[in-house]
């Protein structure tokens, strides 16, 4: 069952156009990751199902449910939840109180409180610092934060934008067998990483974006090999 779709989305930034005929499909349960060069339009991608960027043109279908044009929240609160590059915790707000701004959406209390102690199960190093300021934590830690901030709000789709970007490679590791756990609970993942020999390993199906365009799609053990991907993004010569 495919649980997300974009259908033919054209997509602007004034007249910069970002998404040019951008079709993709998210079957449920599955990792599927977008590949490509900083300015393809991965970013963009990730901002249309979030409904942060209206497209001009094509469809959003979730279950059935065309939401193209909908608001942010109401996006969130069909549990499509967006992780962003950067992490973008707050910074002088706690641990504790990042954790919780993820459910805000919510309004199943005691299911909450059991999937605040899941993700701090899942993230044994927050649980440490709650009363920490997310600001004092490490380039790893904050990411930890921003994942485990997106899983509280019980997502169905979740959306990682860059989660290995600046991090360690001991980090990077920890932080992809995380993902492919929270994938394992039921959730599909939509990755968008640089890192594409990770985002290979970990993912069902790879999508290839190039100028806003599709220029290669498949299963991700066929990508590995094929000699355009590992040229480009394998540093892998023939």
């Amino acid at each position: 069952m495919k649980v997300l779709k974009l259908e033919n989305i054209f997509a602007s930034y004034g007249n910069i156009e970002a998404l040019r005929n951008m079709s993709l499909e998210i079957p449920e349960g599955s990792i599927i990751t977008l590949l490509g060069a900083n300015g393809a339009g991965k970013t963009t991608t990730l901002k249309v199902i979030s409904g942060v960027v209206k497209p001009k043109f094509g469809k959003l279908m979730y279950q059935g449910e065309e939401l193209t044009g909908k608001s942010p929240d109401q996006i969130v609160k069909r549990k499509i939840i967006q992780c962003p590059e950067n992490r973008q915790v707050f910074p002088q707000l706690t641990v504790l109180e990042n954790l919780r701004i993820g459910s805000y959406a919510r309004r199943d209390r005691a299911m909450v409180k059991e999937d605040l102690q899941k993700v701090l199960e899942m993230f044994p190093r927050l649980k440490e610092r709650l009363a920490q300021f997310a600001g004092t934590l490490s380039g790893g830690e904050q990411q930890m934060l921003a994942i485990g901030r997106a899983l509280m709000a019980a997502p169905k789709v979740l959306l990682l934008d860059e989660p290995s970007l600046g991090l360690a490679p001991i980090i990077v590791k920890e932080i992809f067998e995380i993902i492919k756990n929270i994938n394992r609970t039921g959730t599909s993942i939509l990755l968008v990483e640089q890192n594409a020999h990770l985002a290979l390993s970990i993912a069902d199906y790879a999508y290839v974006l190039e100028n806003g365009q599709i220029a290669l799609s498949g299963k991700a053990t066929e990508l590995k090999k094929d000699n355009r991907v590992r040229e480009l993004y394998l540093g892998v010569t023939s």
